[in-house]
């Protein structure tokens, strides 16, 4: 009995390590996810752009897709990089809301979701997938419902320093500079697009890979410094704080997922399809699994009455 008990847990332990990873779905928490396909790569991008440099953001909730004006110059932008890249599905959520009356504080939420062909080449069971569009610098005017979507730098938030005259106990501070007027923030400022990715190209740090068992390989991409963050602080006191403090900034990481035993080399994520052996081979494992887990199940339905037997013949 003990060998059985053995027998078994042996089986579900196997059971855990071979499919276990292939039943969870990675979980990310990056403002761009790229998924990486044989004949296309799939983009889920959720920008949040939080702020109180203005007084408020234009009200906007809305949803479209594919045939709205935000289509063209995304896709101009994506072929910018990659000539070939097509956008066969889009669809977006934007929003604005206040989320802190006390401080003042806006949201501006763009969530994309995006298919798109033409960026995949197979050679002979060998997918390449050319990412180089991830670092496109798009900074058109894209407009729904009256609201600029991308250019909220010229659009919005520059006018926020207008309420900030400087003074000697004001300061300003744009990426890792500090600045006692606010000209080249406000230069950064007017220059900042949301949709302008050059920052995933340079001054990035890359972890992650294929480990074994894995379902996936996943590469994650974070920028050393956030591509926008700005704040102006109002008050200096003797202790070098400030009574208040303004801010408006952009969080930026990326997460890369490909098929197993993936490679990168450069901005093309590099994978071999399976063979026929290598797809039935989980097809195979589960059926052995489920005969062992059966054999054993009916040699203890099978050794129960004959212990029970030998026990009336004593």
């Amino acid at each position: 009995m003990a060998s059985l008990r053995l027998h078994l847990i042996f089986i579900l332990l196997l059971f855990a390590i071979l499919l276990g990873p292939s039943l969870l779905a990675p979980a990310s928490g990056a403002v761009i996810t790229v998924t990486v396909s044989r004949d296309s790569v799939s983009i889920q991008m959720n920008f949040e752009l939080t702020e109180n440099l203005t007084t408020s953001l234009p009200t906007l909730d809305t949803v479209v897709d594919q045939s709205s004006p935000v289509l063209a110059p995304m896709q101009s932008g994506f072929q910018s990089m990659v000539p070939e890249a097509r956008i066969e599905q889009l669809s977006l959520h934007a929003r604005t809301e206040q989320i802190d009356n006390r401080t003042g504080l806006w949201v501006f939420q763009e969530n994309y979701t995006i298919t798109l062909s033409g960026v995949t080449n197979n050679s002979g069971g060998r997918i390449a997938a050319d990412l180089a569009f991830l670092s496109s610098k798009n900074n058109q005017s894209i407009t729904v419902s009256g609201v600029e979507l991308n250019n909220v730098g010229r659009s919005y938030l520059v006018q926020g320093y207008q309420r900030f005259p400087p003074d000697s106990k004001t300061r300003y501070f744009a990426q890792t500079g500090e600045y006692t007027l606010p000209v080249t923030p406000e230069l950064f400022t007017s220059s900042f697009s949301i949709l302008d990715l050059s920052w995933t190209s340079h001054g990035v740090d890359r972890t992650g890979g294929y480990q074994p068992f894995d379902s996936s390989t996943i590469w994650n991409l974070q920028p050393r410094i956030t591509p926008y963050n700005v704040t102006v602080g109002v008050g200096l006191t003797t202790e070098q704080t400030f009574l208040k403090k303004y801010v408006a900034y952009l969080g930026s990481s990326v997460e890369i997922i490909a098929p197993p035993s993936a490679q990168a080399d450069g901005t093309t994520i590099l994978f071999d399809l399976p063979t026929i052996a290598e797809t039935i081979a989980p097809i195979i494992i589960v059926i052995s699994l489920i005969t062992a887990i059966a054999t054993f199940l009916l040699e203890r339905r099978i050794s129960k009455p004959i212990r029970l037997a030998r026990g009336r013949k004593r």
